[in-house]
């Protein structure tokens, strides 16, 4: 893809030369003319000569000059055919100039939408941060009773919320929603259920898709087949997540954050990792830590490519053995390794007590131990 600056030059080039084709015509054409008017004057002194000599001798001098004339004629025909082409070549490179010009402002506008994007996530982080320097600083004013007291029980909270493994396949419901159908969520479960066939514990892992996933499938899946993890695909902002309607047209319901928590919440058997893979998911998963020790979001927006490799690669390192901590990090870097300037999005949030370190979903039997 060839530069302004390159094109720049080439425009310069074929413009001196244009310009040097001109000054030729122009010294053909003036020679042409001087010989155009010998020959005429030669012509005409023939003709009122009554010498034979004379007149042969003035004919022979406007055969020259005509000769002369035509070989004029001709450079100035050959020059204008050179003076054509560089303009033609003129024209080629003054629109792929502006083409050019358009590309690169394209470019610098994209750019500068990413670079505001990346301030605005900043600015959310900042402020998140802010948020928790300032929850700490109400902590430390707490008495060192209450504060004991108070990490007591939710120590207890978070060990109860974790159940103790058993030897059971590992279930992961996946929820997928597109009522627009602008997301390449098809895709995403097509290529996590490919990773789990070839990762270590692929028997110990059943994942049931739920495709556009409605309220009541919601419902249904918790009381039938009792995940141990609920995933959800699709479009969200900092408070809501936005389901399927059931409708035949497939329309969308929008669905809170906090009425989402008390669904998950609701069975006997509750979830152990809720992980919401739509944009700006990670803002409100406070309220999600009241049904499941472990949650995972978006801090911001994320494209169709990142969200399928953030996902492909957190559930084959989760179906490998890897703690959910780690198969969070390996998700990062295989975003970071795909060239993704947003590998630091996905966010973890979990309850206190609770070491998502040490949270490991999948059961190794033949080792008699969890993992």
């Amino acid at each position: 893809m060839t530069s302004q600056d390159e094109l720049r030059r080439k425009l310069a080039d074929v413009a001196s030369k244009r310009a040097a084709v001109e000054t030729n015509i122009g010294r053909s054409e003036k020679k042409k003319s001087v010989k155009d008017a010998e020959v005429a004057s030669k012509s005409a002194r023939a003709a009122s000569t009554k010498s034979e000599p004379t007149r042969r001798s003035y004919e022979r001098q406007a055969a020259t000059s005509r000769k002369a004339a035509l070989e004029e004629q001709k450079k100035i025909a050959t020059f204008s055919k050179k003076r054509s082409d560089l303009a033609k070549q003129e024209a080629g490179l003054t629109k792929e100039l502006q083409a050019a010009m358009k590309r690169d402002a394209v470019t610098a506008a994209r750019t500068v939408d990413r670079e505001r994007q990346h301030r605005e996530a900043q600015r959310r982080e900042d402020e998140r941060r802010r948020q928790q320097d300032l929850l700490r600083q109400e902590r430390a004013h707490v008495s060192v009773v209450t504060r004991i007291e108070s990490t007591e029980e939710s120590v207890r909270r978070a060990i109860s919320s974790i159940r103790d493994p058993v030897a059971e396949p590992l279930r992961i419901l996946y929820g997928t929603a597109t009522p627009h159908g602008d997301l390449r969520v098809s895709q995403e479960i097509r290529r996590v259920k490919g990773a789990v066939k070839t990762s270590v514990h692929r028997d110990r892992i059943t994942i049931e898709h739920a495709a556009d996933i409605t309220g009541a499938d919601l419902l249904d899946a918790l009381t039938s087949f009792r995940p141990h993890v609920i995933h959800f695909s699709g479009h969200a902002d900092a408070d809501n997540l936005i389901f399927d309607d059931g409708s035949i047209g497939g329309g969308e319901r929008v669905v809170p954050i906090e009425l989402f928590m008390r669904a998950v919440s609701s069975t006997d058997d509750k979830p152990m990792l809720v992980v919401l893979n739509a944009c700006e998911s990670s803002v409100n998963l406070a309220p999600l830590l009241a049904a499941v020790p472990v949650a995972i979001g978006m801090r911001a927006e994320v494209g169709d490519v990142d969200a399928v490799v953030f996902a492909t690669r957190f559930y084959k390192a989760v179906a490998d053995g890897q703690s959910i901590e780690g198969a969070l990090a390996i998700a990062r870097a295989d975003l970071q390794w795909n060239g993704s300037e947003d590998h630091d999005l996905p966010t973890l949030v979990c309850a206190d007590g609770v070491d998502p370190a040490l949270v490991r979903l999948v059961l190794d039997v033949s080792a008699g131990e969890a993992k």
